[in-house]
Formats: C-alpha cells, sequence, structure tokens
C-alpha cells in the first residue's frame, strides 16, 4: 500500500479513536442516553489509550520519513497522557470538561490534517 494512504488510514484511526474516547469521556454526564453511573465508563480510556499511543509510535515513524507534520505526531500522545492524568484523578464536573475540551480540540486538529493529507495525497 503506497505511504499516503496508509497515513490517511492511520489519521483516520486516531480520528476515531479521539471521537470514542469523547464518547467516554460523555458518559459522565447525565444528559447523554448512555450515562453510566459512578463513572465506570472511565475504563474504556485504558482502551483507548494504548491504541492512541500506538499511533503515536507508528505517526513517529512516519514523521522521520516527512509524511506527517509535528502536530499529527504529537497529537495521539497527548489526547493518551491527558486521558490518562484525568482518569486517574479524583473524578468532578471540571476535569470533566477539561477532558471535553481537550477531545473536541483534538479532534478538530487531527480532522484538519486528515483532510489536508488527502489533499496532498490526490
Amino acid at each position: 500500500m503506497e505511504k499516503n494512504k496508509k497515513v490517511i488510514i492511520l489519521n483516520s484511526l486516531l480520528v476515531g479513536t479521539i471521537l470514542l474516547n469523547l464518547f467516554i469521556f460523555t458518559s459522565r454526564m447525565r444528559s447523554f442516553p448512555w450515562f453510566i453511573e459512578d463513572a465506570w465508563g472511565y475504563l474504556g480510556v485504558f482502551l483507548t489509550a494504548p491504541i492512541l499511543i500506538g499511533i503515536y509510535f507508528i505517526l513517529r515513524h512516519y514523521h522521520k520519513l516527512q509524511l506527517v507534520t509535528n502536530i499529527n505526531k504529537v497529537i495521539p500522545l497527548f489526547v493518551a497522557v491527558t486521558s490518562l492524568i484525568i482518569v486517574l484523578m479524583p473524578t468532578n464536573d471540571f476535569l470533566n470538561i477539561v477532558a471535553l475540551v481537550i477531545n473536541v480540540a483534538m479532534v478538530f486538529l487531527a480532522a484538519g490534517s486528515l483532510f489536508t493529507q488527502k489533499e496532498m495525497a490526490l
């Protein structure tokens, strides 16, 4: 498979994993139908964090080949580390809002890099 297509697939996986992470953090809010009592939904972060760290190492390899930008390389590591820190700290509403803001911002950054990568591949 062509390297640009691999990067596009990897960026798509990154956006999907961050969206899943966003879904996990919204499971703490009572207004959504997928609300889970006592933050048991946060256990899903322990599933998405290793995926994001794996994506980081693959993107680091592609960054050495100059196929991805430095910002795109750091996004999965930043989301994984901040998500784990927020999950391991005592839960409160402020940390949940911080997690939502971080995840939404990273989805926009990752999606932006995905769309610019598609333009470069065409």
